[in-house]
């Protein structure tokens, strides 16, 4: 929830809702629901939950997927209720994997906020003594403290 600062005449948001912002934002931020091939990726990644969809186009989510002989077999997700899906019938099966492309985007995300708040802090807080930095002359032939 972002709330204005009356004395700093900004907005905030506070750190435990931004913290959790962006863990949210992180967990999904590094994955897609692609196509997968049941036998060999359910056998190396057990993922939490598939989407199968059958030569009708009708989807089905099914949790602890397991591929047996030419059969995909769970439960139905949110119910106790078992499948088991001829291989034959099925059309595709997807699977949350991870996304590199999204992981680099996250990242370079992240850190570009980190270097302008960086920034913004050091600049707020530098007042009108610039320590010698000086960014040229303006018309009255004054030194420019900021760049």
């Amino acid at each position: 929830m972002l709330r204005y600062c009356l004395n700093r005449g900004e907005w905030e948001m506070p750190l435990g809702r931004a913290t959790l912002a962006g863990l949210v934002f992180a967990a999904t931020g590094c994955t897609t629901v692609r196509p997968v091939q049941p036998a060999g990726y359910l056998a190396q990644n057990s993922p939490d939950v598939v989407w199968v969809t059958y030569d009708n186009n009708v989807v089905v989510p099914v949790a602890e997927a397991e591929v047996r002989g030419d059969t995909l077999r769970g439960m139905r997700q949110g119910t106790q209720q078992r499948v088991a899906i001829p291989l034959g019938q099925i059309q595709s099966v997807r699977a949350k994997t991870p996304d590199k492309a999204k992981t680099a985007i996250l990242v370079t995300g992240a850190l570009t906020g980190l270097v302008v708040s960086v920034y913004e802090l050091w600049i707020s807080k530098a007042g009108s003594e610039s320590g010698g930095v000086h960014c040229g002359m303006n018309e009255d032939a004054l030194a420019i403290p900021y760049c």
